[in-house]
């Protein structure tokens, strides 16, 4: 999940909500703006699907799949055992991601963390999956262990999880634990997400299918318009003018985002390495070819336009500069599945205006 100055914890620092969706409290914008600063790096190019390996001839859960259990899955914190097929799951950590990825699957969590600012505590991008399934809603971030018992979940998945290393063990003690791949929580990609869940829900082809969904449109946004295939952006937190983070890593979850639709960071960004924050006498950095913004609140995004060294920005003068709410920044930010999908539609008329739509 890579980004150069946002919070890594939506839950832990809040960020504003963009479009028609209501703003989240101050909480939330200062966790969008942790991730931004935290900086997690994902591995593989979002351009490419990830393949689903061992994809089973069925992909229909309780049909063939069940004849593959029990069934061993390797993760970064050890090998895990999954007697039988979830259909119990509750995930913990981070609102977004995991969830995603087994509701994708067609496996809706009987315990969910809570979206902090979003509508009833469930994401825009969950709502409609859900058909009409309740999940218990938990604390973000934290593991309440009574409470996870009490779900009496058959599978736990903590792949973006902080503190999944420390927590692993007492979960395990409840259920079988899915963590991830890379070194640590937000380190893989959401392909690789969506896959590893999927092999333990036995899903393969189900989540496979998503994957291919979302690289597909991906693909169809490139082949319509060429003409920004190249071309630079940056993102930015505005806010404070003393020092503005800036992601700087092309393996940023969100720079990987960007790069899906064709863009690739500025070299003015990717030349400042871990400082990954901007001073306000050096604003011109991230001008680019589409200068991308984060506002915490809507009186820091007044503050910020009415200066005028940024308002002189080339690329603000003429258009090419587009702000994200904190939803969307959280689904550039923290991508799984489903929001990535949502984060599509979201922001596509956005960079189309400041573009041009071919």
């Amino acid at each position: 999940m890579p980004m150069s100055s946002l919070p890594s914890d939506r839950n832990a620092a809040p960020a504003p909500r963009f479009g028609r969706h209501r703003r989240r409290p101050l909480v939330v914008v200062a966790v969008a703006a942790a991730l931004l600063a935290a900086g997690c790096s994902e591995a593989d190019d979002p351009k490419t699907a990830v393949p689903a390996a061992g994809s089973p001839s069925s992909g229909a859960p309780g049909t063939e799949t069940a004849a593959a259990f029990p069934r061993t899955v390797k993760t970064a914190l050890g090998d895990v055992v999954i007697p039988r097929r979830p259909e119990r799951i509750v995930t913990v950590g981070f609102p977004t991601g995991t969830a995603d990825a087994a509701i994708a699957s067609g496996v809706v969590p009987v315990g969910m963390p809570k979206a902090v600012g979003a509508p009833d505590g469930i994401d825009p991008w969950i709502v409609p999956k859900l058909n009409g399934k309740k999940p218990t809603l938990i604390e973000a971030n934290k593991v309440d262990i009574e409470q996870i018992a009490a779900l009496k979940p058959d599978l736990i998945l903590a792949g973006q999880h902080r503190a999944a290393a420390d927590d692993y063990a007492k979960l395990s003690k409840i259920a079988p634990v899915i963590t991830y791949e890379g070194a640590a929580a937000f380190q893989d990609t959401w392909q690789q997400q969506t896959q590893l869940i999927g092999k333990a829900l036995g899903t393969e082809k189900e989540a496979a299918a998503a994957i291919a969904r979302v690289e597909a449109k991906f693909a169809e946004i490139r082949a319509k318009h060429p003409s920004w295939n190249g071309k630079t952006f940056t993102f930015t937190q505005g806010g404070s003018l003393a020092q503005i983070p800036t992601v700087t890593d092309p393996n940023e979850a969100s720079a990987r985002m960007f790069a899906a639709f064709g863009l690739q960071l500025d070299p003015k960004v990717t030349a400042l390495g871990a400082k990954r924050e901007v001073s306000a006498e050096r604003l011109d950095t991230i001008d680019a070819g589409l200068v991308v913004m984060f506002f915490p609140s809507a009186d820091a995004q007044k503050t910020f336009e009415a200066n005028a060294v940024f308002s002189n920005i080339p690329a603000v003068k003429e258009g090419r500069y587009i702000t994200v709410d904190s939803a969307q920044a959280f689904a550039l930010i923290s991508p799984g599945v489903l929001n990535v999908e949502w984060a599509i539609d979201q922001i596509l008329p956005k960079l189309e205006m400041a573009l041009g739509a071919s």
